[in-house]
């Protein structure tokens, strides 16, 4: 007859569906039911607001909906890829996942200088604190003064009860009544297992006596704190009864070959059978310490002078 044969793959007069579709709605596109890729922006919700971008790597998005990953709101470690669903986002993928807030270069002389560590610590989840004074003529300049520190030792206070290890590393306080601030704002924790304070400028006054009412601490760490003999013994008293101690180390501290220290650490550390490093200088005259690791069967522990080959820091 007169009348037109159908287009190839229809009938009557409608158009053909588009591959995919039906009707007349227009397909979705990839990945998704009216929004690009991943929902909204890449990685993120189907909501319109976009996540801002922050330095310190990747960490999950905070809205629900779709996965990916996005620009953190606070610095962080490492990157995650997100999961669906609507719950909290995943863990991050780096340091900041592990509980770990590290900060290198540390000084803190004035009022806000310590902000960022305080609104780590605020937040919470924060496990281990690792602070890094820094690079300054350590004789003239100091890595912290009471100005700086006040907001900081308020925030050790609050946080006291979750953080698990502390690092004051190469610092110079001044005054040195911060160390006291600082160590009183820890002073009882049931959750510290190593505190290090190593090459900062303790001196005598500053000897952390506060760790003897610490029940969990496994190491501390007080190389090159400028103890003097008198601080040293200070800490050996403080240390009697602390039986959950494994590491400690007193290296250069001018200990001036103090026996009565040796033998006051010989007292605290009797029977502790935990013990895996007991280090001290070379010079030091240490035969009853010794005998009181043996009688413990931890004779190996007594390290003197410096190691040939340091432990490796984790956190490097």
């Amino acid at each position: 007859g007169s009348t037109a044969p159908a287009p190839f793959g229809g009938g009557g007069s409608t158009a053909p569906a588009p591959f995919g579709g039906g009707g007349s709605t227009a397909p979705a596109p990839f990945g998704g039911g009216g929004a690009p890729f991943g929902g909204g922006v890449f990685g993120g919700s189907s909501s319109a607001s976009t996540p801002a971008p922050a330095a310190g790597g990747f960490v999950p998005s905070a809205g629900g909906g779709g996965g990916g990953f996005s620009m953190p709101a606070a610095s962080g470690g490492g990157f995650t890829f997100g999961g669906g669903g609507g719950g909290a986002p995943a863990p991050a993928f780096g340091a900041a996942n592990s509980g770990v807030f590290k900060l290198e270069n540390v000084s803190l002389l004035k009022e806000g200088d310590a902000d960022p560590i305080v609104a780590a610590l605020q937040r919470g989840g924060i496990s281990r604190l690792v602070l890094r004074g820094a690079p300054v003529d350590y004789d003239e300049n100091p890595t912290m003064r009471a100005a700086g520190a006040a907001e900081l030792v308020e925030a050790l206070r609050s946080a006291a009860g979750q953080l698990r290890e502390v690092v004051f590393e190469g610092h110079r306080f001044e005054p040195r009544s911060i160390v006291a601030s600082l160590l009183g704002a820890l002073r009882g924790s049931t959750a510290l297992e190593v505190l290090d304070f190593t090459n900062s400028s303790l001196g005598p006054e500053g000897a952390p006596v506060e760790v003897g009412s610490c029940e969990k601490l496994r190491e501390l760490k007080l190389e090159d704190c400028e103890l003097g003999g008198d601080g040293c013994e200070a800490v050996a008293r403080a240390l009697s009864g602390l039986t959950s101690l494994e590491v400690l180390d007193l290296r250069n501290n001018d200990m001036d070959d103090s026996a009565e220290c040796v033998a006051l650490l010989a007292e605290a550390l009797r029977g502790n059978a935990r013990l895996k490093k007991v280090a001290l200088d070379e010079d030091l005259d240490v035969e009853a310490l010794r005998e009181a690791l043996r009688e413990a069967g931890v004779e190996a522990a007594l390290h003197l002078g410096e190691d040939d080959d340091e432990d490796d820091d984790e956190d490097d």
